[in-house]
């Protein structure tokens, strides 16, 4: 259901239920995950042509957006618990992934309709997960599945499940662009000579998708959190990096 505002009411660090109850459920589901992705560089090798390489692995993918999250959160001034409750929320959001075939992430040609939706049946996997293992009520648990579930819908109504924008929380609309920005800047066979450069895409997503797909408002904080970033580490002549790999 869609909200108004980020999440104020509870604060991760300090809950008793999250910390012995939902933290190692999230935990035990990164590992899983990060073991799924060994499974798909196994079926790759076996597979696909020699010089083919998985750079697209769930498990990195959910530190980098979870860092992402919590990034341009802070940049925007919400509280420091809020900060870390969207950081553990987006964490979670691709678990659904290992539940579905090892064969269908890992291609050369670009996806065609029909395996785009059976990927993104991912969202209701991971939705089925939690509700198997964590049966009981607790805000960061809704938060979670609200990410979980619509982190693959766009403004205009148009992405997997035709919610609108005014249908989505705020923490889902942040992770639709987040999301976003990952996929795009991870080279793919489809993708030839596309310019996945952190400019290149932020340039993508504003002038091809724009508000379309996204809330610009939203868009323009995780964009200017990026670039500072960015600027930050070429500034002292390093390589961009995520906090975790």
């Amino acid at each position: 259901m869609a909200g108004k505002d980020f999440p104020y009411n509870f604060d991760v660090r300090a809950d008793p239920v999250f910390q012995e109850s939902i933290k190692p459920f999230i935990e035990d589901e990164l590992l899983r995950l990060k073991q799924f992705d060994e499974k798909r560089i196994a079926w790759a090798k076996a597979n696909l042509p020699p010089d083919y390489k998985v750079n697209y692995l769930f498990h990195s993918h959910a530190f980098r957006v979870a860092d992402d999250m919590r990034r341009t959160a802070a940049h925007m001034g919400q509280p420091e618990h809020v900060c870390e409750n969207l950081y553990w929320a987006m964490l979670a959001h691709d678990i659904g992934k290992s539940r579905l075939p090892v064969d269908l992430w890992d291609m050369i040609k670009k996806p065609e309709n029909a395996i785009k939706a059976q990927r993104r049946s991912h969202t209701d996997e991971g939705e089925k997960a939690v509700g198997a293992a964590l049966d009981f009520k607790h805000s960061f648990i809704d938060l979670m599945t609200d990410i979980m579930r619509n982190h693959h819908e766009q403004m205009d109504g148009n992405g997997h499940r035709g919610l609108k924008g005014s249908e989505l929380s705020p923490a889902v609309r942040l992770a639709c662009i987040i999301e976003s920005f990952d996929g795009y800047a991870i080279a793919r066979p489809h993708f030839g000579d596309r310019d996945i450069s952190i400019e290149g895409v932020l340039k993508r997503m504003r002038e091809e998708k724009g508000a379309a797909h996204y809330d610009m408002n939203l868009f323009e904080a995780f964009a200017e959190t990026k670039m500072t970033g960015y600027k930050n580490v070429k500034d002292m002549s390093k390589p961009w990096t995520s906090l975790k790999s």
